[in-house]
């Protein structure tokens, strides 16, 4: 797993930060450590981003397009703004930024 976030992790992350009340930016590591022992469960994280995520759809509300493109790629090619995330993408969104690999994988 690379340790960077992907475009639909970053959209997760976002919704959560936003969930805490919280800004992802200039933040120490110790702060951004302790902001992630608050986040709640996959399950709980999951239901709130696609909670979220279709209110957005139901709003008509697609911030942006997601743009795919990797060194030998002729061109890029765009993806809609998400409607709903899998719980995968959730756990490893929460793990990367700081929550315990533990977090409910396989429960």
């Amino acid at each position: 797993m690379s340790p960077f976030l992907t475009s639909k992790e970053n959209i997760v992350v976002n919704l959560i930060y936003q969930w805490l009340g919280e800004s992802r930016t200039n933040r120490t590591y110790d702060e951004y450590m302790e902001i992630a022992s608050r986040f709640s469960t996959v399950e709980a994280c999951h239901a709130h981003v696609n909670e979220r995520l279709q209110k957005m759809a139901e709003a008509g509300f697609a911030p942006y397009q997601i743009c795919y493109f990797k060194a030998g790629d002729r061109y890029p090619w765009y993806e809609d703004f998400p409607t709903s995330l899998s719980r995968e993408t959730v756990r490893t969104a929460l793990i990367k930024m700081g929550k315990p690999q533990n977090c409910g994988r396989g429960r």
